[in-house]
């Protein structure tokens, strides 16, 4: 029996219950660790989702009960975050050095693993902006495509006030340099 349950490790305390021996101890750091690991994944996963459904226009947004859509997934994984949170606030109540030290350490590999194998975040292009402004500007409405035809007047003015017209024999240059600022 451990008279410093702050630095035991022969027995871990969860909630109201009393777990003997150092076996539950070292299942409770294990169990600790994956917590957090998955917490860091569970984060970043519901970060990218929260990234992508702000690009969309809130009736583009999805179902909140399809978790195949942007808005059930956000949801889904808002939900799993927070049973998650609360699993791991009920072992960290237990109030053991240990455990906190094992915490420490999964956010850490949590982070450094999660932000390593994450697929890369798609660029954004202004490029692809204005071709998807002339895409859309007689399939939108009225205000949308107002702000469309003012945008492309605007670059219209830009490219003439720099002795850049569109013309027939317009040619891509291939050569990439060219497109630095």
């Amino acid at each position: 029996m451990c008279t410093d349950l702050f630095l035991c490790t022969d027995e871990v305390h969860i909630l109201t219950y009393e777990l003997k021996g150092s076996g539950y101890f070292i299942l409770m750091l294990i169990v600790a660790l994956g917590l957090q690991v998955a917490a860091n994944y569970i984060w970043i996963q519901s970060s990218q989702v929260s990234r992508e459904i702000l690009q969309k226009d809130p009736n583009e947004r999805g179902n909140p009960f399809d978790p195949h859509t942007l808005m059930g997934r956000s949801l889904l994984w808002t939900l799993v975050s927070t049973v998650l949170f609360i699993i791991r606030i009920t072992l960290i109540m237990g109030s053991n050095l240990y455990i906190f030290l094992i915490v420490l350490v999964g956010n850490l590999i949590g982070t450094y693993y999660t932000q390593l194998s994450q697929k890369r975040d798609h660029v954004q292009y202004l490029a692809d902006d204005i071709f998807q402004m002339i895409k859309m500007k007689n399939t939108c409405n009225q205000k949308t495509k107002t702000k469309i035809q003012q945008a492309l007047r605007e670059l219209k003015t830009e490219m003439d006030s720099i002795g850049l017209t569109a013309t027939e024999n317009y040619q891509d240059n291939p050569n990439q340099a060219d497109l630095i600022f």
